[in-house]
């Protein structure tokens, strides 16, 4: 909507993205809607289920390697005379686009939809939540989400919740990572489409439109706990993907630490796409056994599966105690 109403893009325009996920099938959804030609810069490594999903779309790719994905979307968009989309740098420009200025009134901000939908199911009932979960990739969802709740001062407390390897922990609670990589620090696979570390410094604008002032407090989840959580859910019911699982596991562990005796707490997390692209990988036993070898295996995974459904049926938080029966360092939280 920005780039339109900013005459940005235009009836022949060809719009470049860098990213591999959910932010390029949207806006190749978006783009073929509009009869535009999509194309985005992602990574060598993307799964080939994400690239058929971009190209479901109407969208196009070229790869290159991780650390050039902004540059070469820059550069080709450059010389072929099309728009550069630029979601870390336009992000706070496209936000007045994203929302109404009241909260009865229908938006696309994401946590002004939450709350009509809580109004719509708790009728006189409703309440803020205490707090909203959300795992970063872009940085994108959180941000919005934070400076809605910044703009009509809301009570509601946002929790950035971070996968095992990634900088965005240090970078929110210690302005760390800004001027130098996590290169090193980054084992895969991680959490695909979350965290960050292994593409540059976390610079905002350039490789993350992440806003450290609109977050109140930051968690460590284990990559395995979260991979654990995705088969709990499942088993539950619910269908997620990798940013579903630590969403999950941070979700509890809040609820277990502020437990109120006297009231409820409110936790309001999201799903962020299904679990379908994730089957063969994180949902694959054989997988996360190969792949996670270094985190502890197979061995590892089972024992937080077995730590998940515990706290999970006691009340208890599932990162203390996981930490505790896998053997596993404390988890970072400020």
């Amino acid at each position: 909507m920005w780039g339109l109403v900013e005459g940005h893009i235009g009836p022949n325009t060809t719009i470049y993205e860098s990213s591999s996920g959910n932010t390029a099938t949207s806006e190749a959804y978006f783009a073929q809607l509009l009869n535009l030609s999509y194309v985005t810069v992602l990574s060598y490594s993307t799964s080939v289920s994400k690239l058929e999903r971009i190209k479901k779309y109407g969208g196009d790719y070229i790869k290159t390697d991780l650390s050039q994905i902004f540059k070469r979307a820059k550069e080709e968009a450059k010389r072929n005379n099309g728009f550069y989309m630029n979601q870390f740098l336009n992000a706070d420009k496209a936000e007045e686009y994203h929302e109404s200025s009241g909260f009865p009134k229908e938006s696309t901000n994401m946590f002004h939809e939450v709350l009509l939908q809580l109004q719509d199911e708790k009728k006189n009932n409703f309440t803020f939540p205490d707090y909203f979960v959300q795992t970063s990739g872009t940085g994108g969802t959180i941000t919005s989400v934070g400076r809605y709740i910044e703009r009509y001062t809301l009570p509601t407390k946002v929790v950035l919740a971070d996968t095992e390897f990634s900088v965005y922990y240090d970078y929110v609670v210690y302005g760390m990572f800004t001027n130098e990589t996590g290169e090193k620090l980054w084992i895969t696979p991680g959490m695909e489409g979350t965290g960050f570390g292994y593409a540059g410094p976390v610079t905002y604008g350039v490789s993350t439109s992440l806003q450290p002032s609109v977050i109140d407090r930051a968690l460590k989840i284990p990559d395995l706990a979260s991979t654990a959580a995705m088969h709990f859910l499942r088993k539950k019911g619910v269908f997620g993907g990798t940013s579903t699982g630590v969403n999950f596991v941070a979700a509890l562990s809040l609820a277990a630490r502020e437990k109120n005796n006297t009231k409820p707490i409110q936790i309001v997390t999201v799903l962020c796409d299904s679990d379908t692209l994730y089957k063969p990988t994180y949902y694959n036993e054989t997988w996360i056994n190969e792949k996670f070898v270094k985190h502890g295996g197979i061995l590892t995974f089972k024992c937080w599966e077995f730590a998940i459904e515990y706290a999970y049926r006691k009340g208890i938080d599932p990162l203390e105690y996981g930490a505790k029966k896998c053997k596993r360092r404390i988890i970072q939280e400020a």
